[in-house]
């Protein structure tokens, strides 16, 4: 044996030699092993990172460009307000300031969602690109977890069953391919969508990628449906569908809209209404971890349960979930054993706290961005018809009717808004509720009535279990409908809540005013508060009374406290009467300026000032004093409008008050006479806060405290000012030392140092 080795081995050894040497030639000959850069690998891997990876600016550019577009819709809020314009003073580098916080805080909507809109508020389809652009994406990240959660289900379970023995039976090759590569797309899409929600991979790359990858796993599916189903029909089948042949069907459903809805956000892109980004904020991005989180957390308690119970398919144990998580309980399946019973208490509580997080994600994004929204295009278009109609009729008003018809004309549109949503409330629990029974009595042959009454009771989440779905089709179907109907029931329902309470509280008034008060004195009340909703002529809320009081009690603190340090000046200057009646009262700046007064140094001996000098001086410190007093008595008016803002961030200021405080704030928007051409009387026109969707408190705070910051920055070059004056002739050569009350100074040409 060993001489047979060693003749194989002498026989390929020299070839194996050859082989090596010629390799080694060969690489020697190729420059592209020869030499290796790690700087062009790192070139390389910017560049690649720089055509995927968003650009770090791309956001910044596009505020930019948005404030740029709505320049004239946002005028209230950019006027005097720093936003395109520069205020220098010795520390700010002649940097632009603007004033990001009063388009964040002074409006009741995300601006940042609007403003990356091309289609502005009052223009036509404004509300159709503001939902595509915000509320497809959002759908889409809603559904897309929800598909993939169907579909790892629907590759657990095999497709068919026998018709004699009730038992599964395992399905073809070809459909286990198509089901698996279906789901790997499923979830490359969601994960493309996920990083397009971060925005960690720019918006064409992620959202073709998700496009396609839901087209392919939808079709994949159609594919595996087809092949099964010949097997299902025909008069000689011996095999009925499974459940997860159904929860298959369903998943080919969700990819396909999922992919529907993505192309039409795509072709809003390509129509230029809007850049290529998701139009959402922070909480929108975060619904899409909480419906990942409620899928992973669904399919690890399916998959548990499913083990756990006897008898249980994972697609019943994925029902038995939902029904658990929605807090129904129709008591169909039961855990009979102990460690069953504490996984269903686990897995039903963290079910339930995320199902809630995802219903108040879902109920704030609508509230804080589509209702604000829709009002503000709708009174864009109401305003603008009213001038239009003014103009036909030639009539002008005054500011204050303009300021009148502007409050009513809000108030008609918030009216016919909360009617909207409540027509909308309304027609989408009947869908659900009317079609919901209409399938069941399909599929489980129940009555209709019984399929209202089963509908109904999982709607508002009672669940009696007297009535439960039994067929395969049945169960997958309501995993399906519970997921998407109890969910939105409860945000549509909590939307309507405002409306139900004023209503509520309408009639509360009208029956305590019917039993104890005549017709009169119930008219009467009425009109009283309705008046105090629409001009709340009082300056101060009840809370900003209180704020009052408090001042009042400081106040009388301070003015005992000042009374004490004026009489004990009162006693200093009687006691130096004598030592300063040599010096003249008028011209000694010593009291201003320290180290000026008649001393070797000072300023009566290094500078001369003419009078004309000291009366300039004098001007510009009584300029500097009525300053001061006018800052004093803003920060009086902002302390009640900063409890407004706290606590009644609702409420709506008279015409008297608003034009005392544009008044009071010098500004240039409020104009003192009216052109003759013009119809809008100032408060129906462009320039008017009341077309925006304000907060009023937080607006008027954002204004006062923009002038106060103006007022001190000219306060300060003012006193830049003045040093640069006072230091004009000042003599640097020799001694520029010199001693007042023991203590030493020395004086350069630019400032004043202090020694010991």
């Amino acid at each position: 044996m060993s001489s047979i080795k060693d003749r194989i081995s002498r026989f390929f050894t020299p070839q194996i030699k050859s082989n090596q040497k010629s390799n080694v030639l060969s690489i020697q000959n190729n420059p592209t092993f020869t030499s290796f850069d790690p700087q062009a690998v790192k070139d390389a891997m910017r560049k690649a990172r720089g055509k995927i990876v968003p650009d770090p600016r791309f956001q910044e550019k596009l505020a930019d460009k948005g404030l740029e577009h709505y320049q004239d819709k946002l005028t209230p809020l950019l006027n005097n307000s720093y936003h395109g314009q520069n205020y220098h003073s010795i520390n700010s580098n002649k940097r632009p300031l603007r004033s990001p916080i009063a388009l964040k805080h002074a409006l009741s909507i995300p601006v940042q969602s609007i403003l990356n809109l091309n289609v502005r508020p009052g223009e036509p389809y404004f509300v159709l690109w503001f939902l595509i652009s915000s509320y497809f994406p959002l759908i889409s990240a809603c559904l897309g977890p929800l598909a993939n959660m169907v579909s790892i289900i629907a590759l657990i379970e095999h497709w068919k069953v026998d018709k004699v023995t009730e038992k599964l039976v395992p399905d073809k090759r070809a459909v286990v391919v198509m089901n698996a590569l279906s789901l790997a797309l499923g979830i490359i899409g969601n994960i493309s969508l996920l990083m397009n929600f971060s925005r960690s991979v720019k918006y064409l790359i992620s959202q073709v990628t998700s496009i396609l990858s839901w087209f392919f796993a939808s079709a994949l599916l159609a594919a595996a449906l087809l092949v099964t189903h010949s097997d299902l029909t025909g008069v000689n089948s011996q095999y009925k569908a499974s459940e997860g042949y159904y929860y298959a069907a369903f998943t080919a459903g969700f990819y396909f809209a999922c992919m529907v809805i993505l192309s039409i956000n795509f072709i809003g892109y390509r129509l230029k209404k809007y850049p290529a980004t998701f139009n959402l904020d922070q909480r929108q991005r975060t619904l899409m971890l909480f419906t990942i989180w409620f899928a992973v957390w669904t399919i690890i308690g399916a998959l548990v349960m499913g083990t756990l119970i006897e008898g249980l398919s994972f697609g019943s144990s994925l029902y038995y979930c939902i029904v658990s998580f929605l807090t129904i309980g129709l008591g169909d399946i039961l855990p009979q054993t102990s460690s069953a019973k504490v996984a269903v208490l686990i897995f039903s509580l963290v079910g339930v706290l995320v199902m809630g997080l995802i219903v108040a994600t879902l109920r704030s994004v609508i509230l804080s961005s589509a209702a604000p929204a829709i009002f503000w295009h709708n009174v864009e278009i109401a305003r603008v018809e009213l001038i239009e109609k003014l103009k036909k009729k030639n009539i002008h008003l005054t500011p204050e009717e303009a300021f009148h018809k502007m409050r009513v004309l809000r108030r008609k549109v918030r009216s016919r808004h909360n009617r909207n949503s409540l027509i909308l409330t309304v027609a989408v629990f009947m869908l659900f509720w009317l079609v919901g029974a209409l399938i069941f009595h399909q599929i489980e042959g129940w009555s209709y009535f019984n399929g209202m009454y089963f509908c109904f009771l999982c709607l508002i989440t009672i669940g009696y279990g007297d009535f439960a779905p039994k067929t395969s089709l049945g169960r997958v179907f309501f995993v399906s409908w519970a997921v998407g109907a109890v969910p939105l029931m409860t945000i549509l329902v909590s939307n309507v809540g405002d409306t139900l309470y004023d209503i509520c509280n309408d009639i509360s008034l009208w029956f305590s005013t019917w039993v104890f008060s005549t017709k009169d004195e119930y008219d009467k009340v009425k009109k009283l508060k309705k008046k105090l909703q629409e001009d709340q002529e009082d300056q101060l809320t009840l809370n900003s009374d209180l704020v009052m009081r408090e001042e009042i009690h400081e106040n009388h603190e301070i003015a005992s406290l000042d009374q004490e340090e004026e009489e004990e000046e009162e006693d200093e200057e009687e006691e130096n009467a004598d030592d300063d009646s040599s010096t003249p009262k008028e011209e000694d700046l010593g009291d201003v300026f320290p180290g000026s007064g008649n001393v070797p140094g000072g300023l009566n001996s290094k500078l001369t000032l003419s009078t004309s000098d000291i009366d300039g001086l004098r001007t510009r410190i009584q300029k500097k004093k009525e300053a001061h007093e006018t800052l004093l008595i803003f920060l009086e008016k902002l302390k009640p409008l900063i409890n407004d803002s706290l606590e009644t961030p609702k409420r709506k200021y008279s015409h008297r008050q608003w034009s005392q405080a544009l008044k009071a704030l010098n500004s240039d928007e409020l104009p003192k006479s009216l052109p003759e051409d013009n119809y809008d009387g100032f408060w129906l026109g462009d320039n008017s806060p009341l077309r925006l969707p304000l907060i009023e408190p937080n607006y008027l705070v954002l204004r006062i405290y923009f002038k106060i910051e103006m007022m001190l920055r000219e306060l300060v070059d003012m006193e830049i000012d003045d040093l640069k004056f006072l230091n004009i002739d000042d003599d640097t050569s020799g001694d520029s030392s010199y001693t007042q009350n023991g203590n030493r100074y020395q004086r350069n040409s630019g400032s004043i140092r202090f020694q010991k």
